[in-house]
Protein backbone atom coordinates (compact mmCIF):
# COMPACT_ATOMS: atom_id res chain seq x y z
CA UNK A 1 0.00 0.00 0.00
CA UNK A 2 2.98 2.54 1.06
CA UNK A 3 4.81 1.48 -2.71
CA UNK A 4 1.90 2.62 -4.39
CA UNK A 5 0.99 5.47 -2.43
CA UNK A 6 4.85 6.69 -3.40
CA UNK A 7 4.20 5.89 -6.91
CA UNK A 8 0.85 7.68 -7.04
CA UNK A 9 2.93 10.65 -5.63
CA UNK A 10 5.83 10.56 -7.98
CA UNK A 11 3.56 10.07 -11.03
CA UNK A 12 1.92 13.48 -9.98
CA UNK A 13 5.11 15.21 -9.87
CA UNK A 14 6.12 13.90 -13.32
CA UNK A 15 2.66 15.18 -14.15
CA UNK A 16 3.49 18.75 -12.31
CA UNK A 17 7.08 19.05 -13.98
CA UNK A 18 5.78 17.89 -17.45
CA UNK A 19 3.07 20.68 -17.03
CA UNK A 20 5.74 23.11 -15.89
CA UNK A 21 8.15 22.64 -18.37
CA UNK A 22 5.78 22.93 -20.99
CA UNK A 23 4.86 26.48 -19.54
CA UNK A 24 8.01 28.29 -18.84
CA UNK A 25 10.04 26.58 -22.09
CA UNK A 26 13.19 24.76 -22.54
CA UNK A 27 16.35 26.46 -21.02
CA UNK A 28 18.96 27.30 -23.89
CA UNK A 29 22.42 27.89 -23.83
CA UNK A 30 25.01 28.32 -26.88
CA UNK A 31 28.71 27.87 -26.78
CA UNK A 32 30.45 29.37 -30.02
CA UNK A 33 34.33 29.79 -30.57
CA UNK A 34 36.21 30.72 -33.69
CA UNK A 35 40.20 31.41 -34.47
CA UNK A 36 42.38 32.09 -36.99
CA UNK A 37 44.94 29.62 -37.56
CA UNK A 38 47.10 31.41 -40.17
CA UNK A 39 47.58 34.67 -42.16
CA UNK A 40 49.61 35.32 -45.23
CA UNK A 41 51.69 38.47 -45.20
CA UNK A 42 50.68 38.69 -48.59
CA UNK A 43 47.36 38.79 -48.19
CA UNK A 44 46.28 41.79 -49.38
CA UNK A 45 42.42 44.22 -48.51
CA UNK A 46 39.78 41.72 -49.73
CA UNK A 47 37.13 44.26 -48.76
CA UNK A 48 36.00 44.69 -52.63
CA UNK A 49 36.97 41.61 -53.74
CA UNK A 50 35.15 39.02 -55.33
CA UNK A 51 35.72 35.26 -54.13
CA UNK A 52 34.25 32.21 -55.54
CA UNK A 53 33.30 29.50 -53.16
CA UNK A 54 33.88 25.30 -53.54
CA UNK A 55 31.26 23.12 -52.56
CA UNK A 56 32.21 22.43 -48.53
CA UNK A 57 34.23 19.37 -48.06
CA UNK A 58 33.24 16.86 -45.63
CA UNK A 59 34.85 13.68 -44.21
CA UNK A 60 33.54 10.63 -45.92
CA UNK A 61 34.94 8.14 -43.69
CA UNK A 62 31.93 10.32 -41.06
CA UNK A 63 28.95 10.39 -43.46
CA UNK A 64 28.41 14.13 -43.87
CA UNK A 65 28.00 14.16 -47.50
CA UNK A 66 24.32 15.00 -47.30
CA UNK A 67 25.21 18.13 -45.16
CA UNK A 68 27.60 19.43 -48.13
CA UNK A 69 25.71 22.21 -49.91
CA UNK A 70 23.71 22.98 -47.19
CA UNK A 71 26.64 24.09 -45.41
CA UNK A 72 27.74 25.87 -48.33
CA UNK A 73 24.79 27.90 -48.42
CA UNK A 74 24.94 28.66 -44.78
CA UNK A 75 28.58 30.13 -45.06
CA UNK A 76 27.79 32.16 -48.07
CA UNK A 77 24.77 33.60 -45.93
CA UNK A 78 27.34 34.23 -43.20
CA UNK A 79 29.45 36.43 -45.77
CA UNK A 80 26.30 38.44 -46.96
CA UNK A 81 25.41 39.47 -43.38
CA UNK A 82 29.01 40.01 -42.05
CA UNK A 83 31.20 41.37 -45.10
CA UNK A 84 28.74 42.76 -46.99
CA UNK A 85 31.68 44.31 -49.54
CA UNK A 86 32.69 41.26 -50.75
CA UNK A 87 31.00 39.71 -53.64
CA UNK A 88 30.51 35.83 -53.41
CA UNK A 89 30.63 33.53 -56.13
CA UNK A 90 27.91 30.75 -54.53
CA UNK A 91 29.11 27.21 -54.66
CA UNK A 92 25.94 26.98 -57.28
CA UNK A 93 27.83 29.45 -59.65
CA UNK A 94 30.97 28.25 -59.45
CA UNK A 95 29.87 24.49 -60.44
CA UNK A 96 27.80 26.48 -63.60
CA UNK A 97 31.20 28.35 -64.26
CA UNK A 98 33.43 25.20 -64.08
CA UNK A 99 30.79 23.02 -66.15
CA UNK A 100 30.68 25.58 -68.69
CA UNK A 101 33.86 25.94 -68.96
CA UNK A 102 34.72 22.17 -69.68
CA UNK A 103 36.92 21.65 -66.42
CA UNK A 104 34.50 19.56 -64.31
CA UNK A 105 37.20 16.80 -65.00
CA UNK A 106 39.98 18.95 -63.48
CA UNK A 107 37.78 20.07 -60.87
CA UNK A 108 37.13 16.76 -59.64
CA UNK A 109 40.69 15.55 -60.00
CA UNK A 110 41.36 18.99 -57.52
CA UNK A 111 38.84 18.20 -55.12
CA UNK A 112 40.21 14.35 -54.49
CA UNK A 113 43.75 15.56 -54.42
CA UNK A 114 42.37 18.18 -51.68
CA UNK A 115 40.60 15.08 -50.09
CA UNK A 116 44.23 12.71 -49.82
CA UNK A 117 46.84 15.85 -48.90
CA UNK A 118 44.63 19.11 -48.00
CA UNK A 119 46.24 21.19 -50.94
CA UNK A 120 44.16 22.88 -53.85
CA UNK A 121 46.63 21.56 -56.96
CA UNK A 122 48.11 24.87 -58.05
CA UNK A 123 47.49 24.01 -61.50
CA UNK A 124 43.96 23.37 -61.64
CA UNK A 125 43.31 26.07 -59.00
CA UNK A 126 44.40 28.51 -61.54
CA UNK A 127 42.49 27.38 -64.31
CA UNK A 128 38.91 27.60 -62.35
CA UNK A 129 40.07 31.04 -60.84
CA UNK A 130 40.46 32.40 -64.58
CA UNK A 131 37.09 30.85 -65.05
CA UNK A 132 35.37 32.72 -62.60
CA UNK A 133 37.85 35.54 -63.24
CA UNK A 134 38.90 35.68 -59.22
CA UNK A 135 41.87 36.06 -57.42
CA UNK A 136 40.82 33.96 -54.04
CA UNK A 137 38.81 30.70 -53.56
CA UNK A 138 37.38 29.61 -50.47
CA UNK A 139 37.31 26.04 -49.29
CA UNK A 140 34.98 25.23 -46.55
CA UNK A 141 35.02 22.18 -44.75
CA UNK A 142 32.61 20.45 -42.41
CA UNK A 143 34.71 18.83 -39.66
CA UNK A 144 32.62 16.81 -37.40
CA UNK A 145 28.81 17.18 -36.49
CA UNK A 146 27.28 15.76 -33.25
CA UNK A 147 24.31 15.50 -31.31
CA UNK A 148 23.79 14.02 -27.84
CA UNK A 149 21.34 13.17 -25.45
CA UNK A 150 22.04 13.27 -21.76
CA UNK A 151 18.95 11.93 -18.87
CA UNK A 152 19.29 14.38 -16.29
CA UNK A 153 16.06 13.07 -14.18
CA UNK A 154 13.67 10.13 -14.61
CA UNK A 155 10.99 8.17 -12.73
CA UNK A 156 9.59 5.39 -13.05
CA UNK A 157 11.11 4.14 -15.79
CA UNK A 158 10.40 7.74 -17.63
CA UNK A 159 12.97 10.45 -18.75
CA UNK A 160 11.56 13.72 -17.22
CA UNK A 161 14.14 16.44 -17.98
CA UNK A 162 16.96 15.33 -19.87
CA UNK A 163 19.80 17.69 -22.33
CA UNK A 164 20.34 17.73 -25.64
CA UNK A 165 23.60 18.96 -27.47
CA UNK A 166 24.23 19.74 -30.83
CA UNK A 167 27.87 20.32 -32.00
CA UNK A 168 29.09 21.55 -35.40
CA UNK A 169 32.66 22.42 -35.99
CA UNK A 170 34.03 23.55 -39.57
CA UNK A 171 37.03 25.31 -41.09
CA UNK A 172 37.36 28.03 -44.11
CA UNK A 173 40.21 28.57 -45.71
CA UNK A 174 40.88 31.26 -48.66
CA UNK A 175 43.39 30.23 -51.92
CA UNK A 176 45.24 32.96 -53.51
CA UNK A 177 44.40 31.22 -57.81
CA UNK A 178 47.34 33.59 -58.98
CA UNK A 179 50.20 32.16 -56.45
CA UNK A 180 48.46 28.50 -55.24
CA UNK A 181 49.13 29.45 -52.02
CA UNK A 182 46.48 29.05 -48.70
CA UNK A 183 46.35 32.65 -47.62
CA UNK A 184 44.19 32.62 -44.65
CA UNK A 185 42.72 29.44 -42.11
CA UNK A 186 40.10 29.82 -39.48
CA UNK A 187 38.24 27.15 -37.50
CA UNK A 188 34.78 27.78 -35.20
CA UNK A 189 33.24 25.31 -33.15
CA UNK A 190 29.89 26.13 -32.26
CA UNK A 191 27.58 24.16 -29.15
CA UNK A 192 24.19 24.57 -28.60
CA UNK A 193 22.42 22.95 -25.74
CA UNK A 194 18.85 22.56 -24.93
CA UNK A 195 17.86 21.84 -21.14
CA UNK A 196 13.88 20.52 -20.62
CA UNK A 197 10.53 18.25 -20.27
CA UNK A 198 10.41 16.51 -23.81
CA UNK A 199 13.74 18.54 -24.97
CA UNK A 200 13.62 18.48 -28.94
CA UNK A 201 17.26 18.82 -30.72
CA UNK A 202 18.32 22.03 -31.82
CA UNK A 203 18.45 22.10 -35.55
CA UNK A 204 22.11 21.29 -37.46
CA UNK A 205 21.04 24.56 -39.42
CA UNK A 206 21.07 26.92 -36.34
CA UNK A 207 24.25 25.52 -34.96
CA UNK A 208 25.90 25.98 -38.83
CA UNK A 209 24.62 29.05 -38.85
CA UNK A 210 25.84 30.46 -35.53
CA UNK A 211 29.68 28.77 -35.73
CA UNK A 212 29.48 29.89 -39.64
CA UNK A 213 29.10 33.80 -38.55
CA UNK A 214 31.81 33.34 -36.09
CA UNK A 215 34.71 32.15 -38.98
CA UNK A 216 33.61 34.63 -41.16
CA UNK A 217 33.69 37.56 -38.71
CA UNK A 218 37.67 36.61 -38.66
CA UNK A 219 38.12 37.64 -42.10
CA UNK A 220 40.72 40.81 -42.15
CA UNK A 221 39.70 43.46 -44.17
Amino acid sequence: MEKIRINALIYSLILFLTSAGGCSGPFKQANITANEFYRSPLLKDIGNSRIGFLTTAVSRERGLSEYRVGVSDIIEKAFRKEKPEIVIISSRETINSINNAALTDIYASMLNYYDVTGILNKNYLKKIGDALEVQYIAQPRLLSFVETTTIRLSALGLSIISTRETTVKLSLQLWDTLTGNIVWEASGQATVAVEAMRATPVTFEEVAEAVSLAVVKKIPF
